[in-house]
């Protein structure tokens, strides 16, 4: 398969750090214009940097932009078509996850900030991109959700309820536009080397030597004895972006490295 995106404009959010970033410098390597948007401009700035060095200034487009604030999409889709002329032809719906919390220790607060940031982020954003999409015939959606949307982990409701929203969103936007060559994918994200899995350990962990334990026994658990790198993440994904996954719709794929339970 020869992948080349050229042409093609990618909107990675929560694209400075973990999975989002690999996947923009993976995308800029294959010839996409690119817009990665963070709330949190030391990461954009560290980031942009960093992707400069797969591809020129033209090709690139750094955003401030908190997604969880649901009226200003249209803004940032502007300032991309803006950048290159072009509307958005594959959307890469990401989101750090919601803090680990006990439902009775959570208030309105907690699930209203967790449904704007993982749940309604990426449907306004769906909306947003999908009527140039059906004009032109062509579109990828891609929503990073994960593997707690089919599985529900103890502590995690927060997550376990949004996730799974998106994820039920995701199959019934897949259906209603697959007959324009647009279609939708969910990837049930399990463990990844990210800072917010890093900080999940350290927070659960007692000291340095705890953390390191800790660690060790969460790779014992996986299949492969091993816990994932941002990398492993995105081949999979970059084929869903590309022309060779058409008739690839409305799935949600575990990337857990054989560690989900069910079949199906």
């Amino acid at each position: 398969m020869n992948l080349n995106f050229k042409e093609k404009t990618v909107l990675v959010t929560a694209g400075s750090k973990g999975i989002g970033y690999e996947l923009a410098k993976q995308f800029l390597i294959l010839n996409a214009n690119v817009c990665i948007c963070s709330r949190n401009l030391k990461n954009l700035k560290k980031a942009k940097n960093n992707l400069l060095k797969f591809s020129n200034p033209n090709k690139l487009l750094v955003i401030r932009h908190d997604i969880s604030k649901t009226k200003n999409q249209s803004n940032l889709i502007k300032k991309i078509h803006k950048k290159f002329n072009s509307h958005v032809d594959i959307l890469i719906n990401n989101s750090g996850g919601p803090p680990p919390k006990k439902i009775e220790d959570l208030n309105s607060n907690d699930w209203q900030k967790a449904i704007n940031s993982n749940l309604l982020s990426a449907i306004t954003l769906c909306k947003e991109v999908l009527e140039p999409m059906k004009k032109k015939g062509w579109g990828r959606i891609i929503n990073l959700t994960s593997t707690v949307a089919k599985e529900p982990a103890k502590n995690m409701v927060l997550s376990n309820v949004t996730r799974a929203g998106l994820s039920s969103f995701s199959k019934t936007l897949s259906i209603e536009i697959a007959e324009y060559g647009v279609t939708v994918n969910t990837i049930l994200t399990g463990g990844c080397e990210t800072d917010r899995f890093i900080n999940l350990v350290k927070k659960s962990s007692k000291n340095k030597k705890d953390y390191f334990k800790n660690l060790k026994l969460i790779a014992e658990q996986s299949p492969m004895k091993k816990i994932a790198k941002p990398e492993e993440f995105v081949k999979l994904i970059i084929f869903l972006a590309s022309k060779y996954s058409s008739y690839v719709n409305g799935t949600a794929i575990a990337i857990d490295g054989g560690s989900s339970k069910s079949i199906f």
